[in-house]
């Protein structure tokens, strides 16, 4: 029986667009995530954007730092949130309504006046077989019961189904709707490019260390291993090299160094001492 992190080197090799922590290695790229909202949402200016992580999982309870959750910020200030959604689509309602929550939360600092709140977009791709998701594009808004009028209360879902006619949408998005379906990708510039992206990582010794430390499956054999007495020298290693990687990634995203010592000694199970150490050599590395 392969052990858990042959397992994960395993599915790294595999790894697609598919993949939870491989979407978001290449969706948290700038120019790549603005192409994406540019070619569903047309009407707005993505020149200028800011990718940040969503920090939490409802499902676990290590940080999701694998970009699972990319939050994509333009210039004015509205709120995007993208996520590859593969499986439990009959709760996408409820999950919709939870994920704004979420960013309407983040939005706004204690006692900020509520008038200061963005528009938030939670923003589905996957594929469906729902008779509702029938069109590429699936633009939701909270309507009145009587008559077509919209609320306006700034909150747009929109899911994006792979599994429809493509001919309401242009070559960008058709691009990643091949890779959503494990197909070539040969229409447009995003598509074949974000694949190429991917090929490029999985041949980098770098790329499959980022993956690992980018994977909370990982991180959980990693403290349970740090619980026991005599850890093995190889799982050692593996931290001394990973545990770098992740302080990275999470300063990256805005965590402080307090924050980021918190998080290394309460998810990981190290002593204050180690995460202080691990902290330094990060820093010195970077």
């Amino acid at each position: 029986m392969l052990s858990k992190e042959k397992r994960i080197r395993q599915k790294f090799l595999q790894a697609d667009f598919t993949d939870d922590v491989m979407f978001g290695m290449a969706m948290s790229k700038a120019k790549f995530c603005k192409r994406l909202l540019q070619s569903v949402l047309p009407e707005f200016d993505f020149q200028q954007i800011k990718v940040v992580v969503q920090k939490q999982s409802p499902s676990s309870d290590l940080t999701q730092v694998g970009c699972i959750d990319l939050l994509c910020i333009p210039k004015i200030g509205d709120r995007f949130n993208v996520k590859l959604q593969l499986v439990a689509e009959r709760n996408l309602a409820l999950r919709s309504r939870y994920y704004h929550a979420m960013m309407v939360e983040e939005m706004l600092a204690t006692d900020e006046d509520y008038r200061n709140l963005r528009d938030t977009y939670v923003i589905f791709l996957g594929a469906f077989d729902a008779i509702d998701w029938s069109h590429a594009i699936n633009h939701y808004q909270m309507m009145s019961d009587y008559g077509d009028d919209i609320l306006e209360d700034g909150t747009h879902t929109i899911i994006l189904n792979a599994k429809s006619n493509w001919d309401e949408v242009d070559a960008e998005l058709r691009g990643i709707f091949q890779l959503i379906l494990k197909q070539e990708a040969t229409y447009g510039y995003l598509g074949p490019k974000v694949a190429n992206d991917i090929a490029r990582v999985k041949q980098s010794r770098l790329g499959g260390k980022k993956y690992m430390a980018l994977t909370s499956e990982f991180w959980q054999d990693i403290r349970d291993e740090g619980r026991q007495e005599g850890r093995q020298e190889g799982k050692a290693e593996e931290r001394r090299e990973l545990v770098p990687l992740l302080v990275k990634t999470l300063a990256d995203n805005g965590k402080q160094p307090a924050e980021i010592m918190a998080y290394l000694e309460a998810k990981l199970g190290l002593s204050v001492q180690e995460a202080e150490e691990y902290y330094q050599l990060a820093i010195t590395e970077a």
